[in-house]
């Protein structure tokens, strides 16, 4: 029997969509990118970003609508917590709602989009051209009361709750080799950290690295009963790096289930601190795995924002004061080419709609020029053109008005690709 490819199926899967939207990999492997006939456009992450953040400006009320009216909650809600990424706390706040009133009024408000996109993108039919080839794992109906969350879910709401702060390594793994002192005493294996002495800060989740560290040396002790274990940090180039070094014979191998599946969640832990994670066979013990966690050190990234309007650049630096973004705001194109030869930007935020000039035309030159056409740039308007923006060579969209977290959120994302890229 074949599993029905209902609205409740569809709102399901939109709502992993929506916890992921920036995730390339959740949305690659989503059947919808099949529903909605995207998955073989060049960019098919892209294409549901538009998909989904046009349905939710589709879904803006007239302005005579009254504020308080459940169609303006909806749109807010759906606007703050996934077009701008604002965390669920946050517009929890906003809009004075307790924890389980707003997860109420989140559950309505993606009905609500959801509905919209079944009925104007005519998904029921388009159901039919694949329901076949579904599998009915995972896709039973589910009420959203007993929903429960998917790994992606639950990482993104980590990525949400848990801050960004800067940190110190070697403070973060000398809690760790505390925590774990009972853990090698049991096993009789010996810690032996090599820690190099002023090491640069890093902006991260530190909670998350220290998870991290934790399921690897753990699994580590475990793998080498009676053994050692080295943990070395080195600073190499704007990286540091963090060595886990078993010595002893019989460790695990990293094709272990049990191995794989530790090493799988430290790595996506790491990435949520823009960090990675590999993978290697030492070379005195056969068989000996060595992981090492490779992390940007802390550095001040210079973000250039054009904006010709005054209070914007201002807003903008008190959102990223404190932060491990430093602000440099130019009013037109000419002070921005100034700015560029002197500060070497390593992120341009660009406001399209300026009076006296096209901002389209200018992320054009940005895009040609020697200088600037390694650095991404985000398209930041109070037009819904996010698409076009990235046809243009945008490697991001943030709408007007922008909170802080929907600015930090863009920023962080174009760190992560950059620290990603070969």
């Amino acid at each position: 029997m074949e599993p029905e490819l209902d609205l409740a199926w569809f709102t399901r899967q939109l709502r992993t969509i929506l916890s992921s939207l920036y995730d390339p990999a959740v949305i690659h492997n989503s059947p919808l990118t099949r529903l909605f006939e995207i998955d073989q456009r060049r960019n098919p992450m892209f294409a549901m970003q538009y998909i989904v953040l046009d349905a939710i400006e589709a879904l803006k009320p007239a302005e005579n609508t009254p504020h308080g009216s459940r169609n303006w909650r909806v749109y807010h809600i759906l606007r703050r917590r996934y077009s701008e990424q604002a965390t669920q706390r946050e517009v929890a706040t906003e809009l004075g709602l307790g924890v389980r009133q707003m997860q109420r009024e989140e559950n309505l408000a993606r009905k609500t989009l959801a509905e919209y996109l079944w009925t104007t993108h005519n998904l029921q039919l388009k159901t039919r051209k694949f329901s076949s080839g579904m599998t009915r794992s995972g896709d039973q109906p589910v009420s959203d009361e007993t929903h429960v969350p998917s790994r992606a879910e639950e990482l993104e709401r980590l990525r949400e709750l848990v801050p960004v702060e800067k940190t110190d390594i070697n403070a973060v793994l000398a809690d760790v080799l505390s925590t774990l002192a009972p853990s090698s005493k049991s096993w009789e294996v010996t810690l032996l950290p090599t820690l190099q002495e002023e090491l640069p800060t890093v902006w991260l989740r530190k909670p998350l690295l220290r998870q991290a560290l934790l399921s690897l040396v753990s699994k580590t002790i475990r793998c080498v009963p009676g053994g050692k274990v080295y943990l070395d940090t080195a600073i190499a180039g704007e990286q540091i790096h963090i060595l886990v070094h078993p010595a002893a014979s019989g460790l695990v191998s990293a094709t272990s289930d049990d191995c794989a599946k530790t090493i799988q969640m430290a790595e996506r832990l790491l990435q949520l601190c823009r960090g990675s994670l590999e993978v290697v066979t030492g070379d005195n013990v056969a068989g000996v795995l060595t992981t090492k966690i490779i992390l940007p050190a802390a550095r001040q990234v210079v973000v250039l924002v054009i904006d010709d309007n005054a209070d914007t650049r201002q807003l903008f630096q008190r959102y990223l004061t404190g932060s491990q973004y430093r602000f440099v705001g130019a009013e037109d194109a000419a002070e921005a080419w100034a700015l560029v030869d002197e500060m070497l930007p390593q992120i341009i935020v660009l406001d399209v709609m300026m009076p006296d000039q096209d901002g389209w035309a200018l992320l054009g030159r940005l895009r040609e020029h020697p200088q600037t056409s390694h650095v991404p740039v985000i398209v930041c308007s109070i037009l819904p053109d996010a698409d076009l923006a990235r046809d243009l060579g945008a490697a991001d969209f943030i709408r007007k008005p922008v909170k802080k977290a929907a600015l930090l959120s863009a920023l962080d994302r174009q760190l992560v690709r950059m620290s990603s890229a070969p």
